[in-house]
C-alpha cells in the first residue's frame, strides 16, 4: 500500500504544477490578446476578441478592468451616439463582471469607474425618453425606503412619464435594473433589487397597459453601488431603466 501511494503522490504533484502552468500561461496569452484588440479602433470582431480572452482566463481582474477601460474610452469618444451609448453599457458590464472576479486594487478601482458610469445617466423628461438612443440609463429616481420594494408617490410620479411613452410606443423595449444599499447579505439584497425592479413593472402593466413582455427585470443587488464612498446612502436603493433595441 505504502508502495502504491508513493507512485501515485508524483503524479498528482505533476497534475498540479501542470494545470497552474497551464492556467498561468492562459492568462499570459488572454492578457496578450486583451492588449493587441485594445489597440486598434472598435471593429466588428472586437467584442468577439474580448471575450475569447476573458473565457481563457475568467478570474483575473485585471483583463477585466483592461476591456471596461477600452469601452469606457470609446463610450467617450466615439463619434455616434448609438455606439457610445452601447460602448458605455459593454463596460458597465465588463466593470460588474470584473468586480466579482476577485479581490485587490483592479476590484477597488473597477467599483469607482463602475459608479462613475452609474452616475453617467440621462434625465428622464417626456421629450428626452423619446430621443434617447438604445442602451442609455435613464435616470427616473425611482428611489426607496430602506428595506421595501413600495413605490411612494415620488416614484409613481416618475414611472407615470415612463408609462406614458410606453403606452404610445409599443414596440419600445426596456429592462427595469433593480439596486439596493449594502446592507444585508449578498443573497437577500439580490432577491431585494428584483422585488424593486419588478415591482415597478407591476405598475406600468396594471396602470399603463404596457405589454409585459416589453420590460424586463433584474435585479444586481448591491453589485453596483452609485455611492461607493457611502455604500449605505439611500442613492443606492433604486430602479435603473435602460432602453433596448427593437
Amino acid at each position: 500500500m505504502r508502495k502504491t501511494l508513493l507512485l501515485i503522490v508524483p503524479f498528482i504533484v505533476v497534475g498540479f504544477w501542470g494545470a497552474s502552468v497551464t492556467s498561468a500561461d492562459d492568462c499570459a496569452d488572454a492578457l496578450e490578446k486583451v492588449q493587441l484588440t485594445a489597440s486598434r479602433p472598435p471593429d466588428p470582431g472586437t467584442q468577439q476578441a474580448f471575450q475569447e480572452a476573458l473565457d481563457l482566463c475568467p478570474s483575473s481582474p485585471r483583463l477585466y478592468r483592461l476591456v471596461g477601460d477600452y469601452y469606457e474610452h470609446w463610450s467617450q469618444n466615439d463619434i455616434n451616439p448609438e455606439r457610445q451609448a452601447y460602448f458605455n453599457y459593454l463596460a458597465t458590464e465588463c466593470y460588474a463582471r470584473g468586480i466579482k472576479s476577485g479581490k485587490g486594487d483592479e476590484v477597488t478601482q473597477m467599483k469607482f469607474k463602475l459608479a462613475a458610469l452609474e452616475s453617467q445617466t440621462e434625465e428622464i423628461s417626456e421629450v428626452r425618453i423619446r430621443s434617447v438612443t438604445p442602451y442609455v440609463r435613464l435616470n427616473v429616481r425611482v428611489f426607496f425606503e430602506f428595506n421595501s420594494s413600495e413605490l411612494n408617490k415620488g416614484a409613481q410620479e416618475q414611472l407615470d412619464v415612463l408609462g406614458r411613452y410606453l403606452a404610445e410606443e409599443s414596440k419600445s423595449r426596456i429592462i427595469l435594473e433593480g439596486h439596493t444599499d449594502l446592507v444585508g447579505g449578498e443573497e437577500y439584497n439580490l432577491a431585494l433589487s428584483l422585488k424593486r425592479a419588478q415591482s415597478s413593472k407591476e405598475y406600468l402593466v396594471s396602470k399603463f397597459g404596457v405589454m409585459p413582455d416589453s420590460i424586463e427585470t433584474v435585479g444586481h443587488g448591491f453589485e453596483r453601488l452609485a455611492d461607493v464612498n457611502d455604500p449605505y446612502s439611500a442613492k443606492n436603493r433604486r430602479v435603473r431603466i435602460r432602453k433596448l433595441p427593437f
